[in-house]
């Protein structure tokens, strides 16, 4: 096709009296310079305001319908440009979009090829291919492909070492999450919120610390309340050893009634205790023995059944009117 031969003139604008305008502009500039408003002539000032306006308006006004005047061969070229270039749009367009069906099928053939390539090396490495199908993409390129559509060795190592990368990547993880769980369950701790941590990119280094630092937190919490538990029972067990001695003291205290002569009793069993630890005296010495005898306290520590509220030592200090009563109540050691 041959060139285009466009001639294009050089458009002139006079200006008739273009001297004579400026001085009247700028004498009504002049006039206004330094001019200010006041409240006493406000209602001149707004009339004035609107003259001027007037003035520039009509300039621009001018001007706009000079560059119409100025553009009106320019958009009726393009109109013509336009309406002639057509036929060569619509053909492009036809070609445009068989070369694109192409491509895209030619696309799909390499996406099918990168897709049974990471297939088949994923498999050997033991990983699920569908984490790597969102890097198809990089390695779809036409470069990347022999003259039989077949991928080019540099290519299948570099998805080589894209897979062997997520297995170590993997088996870091695996090694991190056992590192977690042992931690865990060392110190009593839910290993899930810190593997969540792990997934979201968290360090393995900073996730100990703060399982450290969490489990030292638990650790101290614990041994407050049990602390605080052990306090509890131990005023429950003095609470029932009270109540338990006072039931015993109540089972086994003996009334004012029981027998007429309590303090006669005491006296046999003091004297009792009495001669057994002294030399038989004579009756004259006996007799002025007993009017300096002073009473003793017999201490002795029995071992009871809890169950039994009646025990067998209880009938005969009632019954030979000993006076006791229950100092101590406690387990044996």
């Amino acid at each position: 096709m041959n060139e285009i031969v466009v001639t294009v003139q050089d458009a002139i604008i006079s200006i008739e009296e273009r001297e004579k305008v400026e001085q009247q502009v700028n004498e009504i500039a002049k006039k206004f310079k330094n001019y200010l408003p006041s409240a006493d002539t406000l209602p001149a000032d707004r009339a004035t305001r609107a003259e001027l306006r007037k003035v520039t308006k009509g300039l621009d006004d001018k001007r706009k319908e000079i560059k119409k005047d100025f553009n009106k061969p320019l958009s009726e070229f393009e109109a013509w440009v336009k309406k002639a270039s057509k036929p060569l749009i619509d053909a492009i367009d036809a070609i445009d979009k068989g070369i694109k069906e192409i491509e895209e099928n030619e696309r799909q053939i390499r996406i099918s090829v990168i897709d049974v390539a990471f297939k088949e090396k994923a498999k050997l490495a033991g990983l699920d291919y569908r984490l790597f199908v969102e890097k198809y993409d990089n390695y779809n390129k036409a470069t990347n492909f022999n003259q039989h559509k077949q991928l080019k060795k540099g290519v299948l190592d570099d998805i080589e070492t894209v897979i062997d990368y997520e297995l170590q990547k993997q088996q870091g993880r695996k090694n991190d999450i056992s590192s977690i769980s042992e931690i865990a369950l060392e110190r009593s701790l839910t290993a899930e919120p810190y593997i969540r941590e792990l997934d979201n990119g968290k360090g393995l280094n900073e996730i100990l610390q703060d399982m450290l630092r969490d489990a030292k937190a638990q650790d101290e919490a614990r041994a407050k309340r049990e602390a605080e538990q052990a306090k509890r029972d131990a005023e429950m067990a003095k609470r029932a050893s009270e109540f338990e001695a006072q039931r015993l003291q109540n089972s086994f205290n003996v009334p004012e009634d029981v027998t007429e002569q309590p303090k006669q009793a005491v006296n046999v069993v003091a004297e009792q205790i009495h001669q057994q630890s002294e030399p038989t005296l004579t009756e004259p010495e006996n007799e002025q023995k007993q009017e300096v005898k002073k009473l003793k306290i017999l201490t002795l520590e029995i071992l009871i059944d809890p169950d039994n509220l009646l025990p067998p030592f209880k009938p005969f200090l009632d019954e030979n009117g000993y006076r006791y009563k229950i100092t101590k109540y406690e387990d044996v050691k």
